[in-house]
């Protein structure tokens, strides 16, 4: 069995802030010190979304920030780990969302979807390794009680995604395919053998439940893993108490985890987690105990046939 990749998701995405821990990173010194802590605790991929560096929430301008993480984390004592930038965050809420949160956003939704394009084929050229690439459209993952998150829909069209993956292409940059139903491993394939999709892929099965997501199952998740080909790698995100319980099972059928502040803030029932590292340190715990070992970056770059 190959070596056990660990991505550390550190700064979280919309719904993770210091409203929820005051532990998530926010400035660029945090989000570089978090990246070294977590690349000493086992992690060989770091996963970044853009942050206010004041309250955590989303930062208005994500491609003004990026640069900065990337240049930093080069040269720091994490200098060699893998840096996968997300496509899918920051993504502006319908004004009544925005409104009811208290988040000022610099664009509207509607300004969003002309402008998206440009602004993910400018984030390929800040030369991360790797980027996440959502294979489809989904509702609102929990409306949390709130009716203006019902109609709400995490947009990602066909012609998204091709375009996306040829600007990621185009730059030596590795997409991980983000899959949060079964159907999206269809569409993996197809695109595929449309030639839109390069093999072998990586393949990541976000296991969050809720009203839109595959739910957090061993089911579920070998279900997924016997529907892909052997020679794509494949890696579980699972969110809440389900991150360690699905992790380890990924670790026990020969895939790779996902851990984080951004699908987890807890270490253990009702005990926040101080860092991400100790996110990190927990798997990897698990993964030693069940005989596997953790993949340094550069382990992790052969796995994934990163260039």
């Amino acid at each position: 069995m190959e070596k056990l990749i660990i991505t550390a998701a550190v700064t979280g995405g919309e719904f993770v802030s210091k409203l929820q821990t005051e532990y998530v990173p926010c400035t660029v010194d945090e989000i570089v010190e978090e990246v070294i802590r977590c690349r000493k605790a086992g992690a060989s991929v770091v996963h970044l979304h853009a942050k206010d560096p004041e309250t955590g929430r989303p930062h208005p301008d994500p491609n003004s920030v990026f640069p900065e993480y990337i240049r930093r984390i080069r040269e720091s004592e994490a200098s060699d780990i893998i840096i996968n930038v997300t496509t899918g965050g920051g993504r502006p809420l319908p004004r009544e969302m925005a409104e009811l949160f208290g988040i000022e956003q610099k664009y509207t939704p509607e300004e969003y979807e002309r402008m998206v394009d440009k602004w993910m084929e400018e984030r390929m050229k800040f030369g991360q390794e790797m980027s996440s690439l959502n294979m489809g459209s989904i509702n609102i993952w929990e409306d949390m009680g709130l009716e203006p998150l019902r109609d709400f829909v995490f947009s990602n069209p066909i012609s998204r995604i091709e375009r996306w993956a040829k600007y990621m292409y185009e730059n030596n940059v590795k997409p991980e395919l983000e899959i949060y139903d079964t159907g999206m491993i269809n569409t993996a394939k197809a695109l595929v053998r449309e030639g839109k999709l390069k093999e072998p892929l990586h393949v990541q099965f976000v296991l969050a439940g809720g009203m839109s997501c595959m739910s957090p199952t061993p089911k579920t998740l070998l279900y997924c893993v016997e529907s892909i080909p052997q020679n794509w790698t494949w890696s579980v995100c699972a969110t809440g108490r389900y991150e360690m319980e699905m992790g380890t099972l990924a670790v026990i059928l020969g895939g790779h985890v996902r851990v984080g502040m951004e699908d987890n803030i807890y270490l253990e029932k009702g005990v926040l987690a101080k860092s991400n590292a100790e996110l990190v340190a927990k798997i990897a715990r698990i993964a030693k105990e069940l005989g596997r070992e953790t993949a340094t970056p550069d382990e992790a770059r052969k796995i994934l046939g990163l260039r």
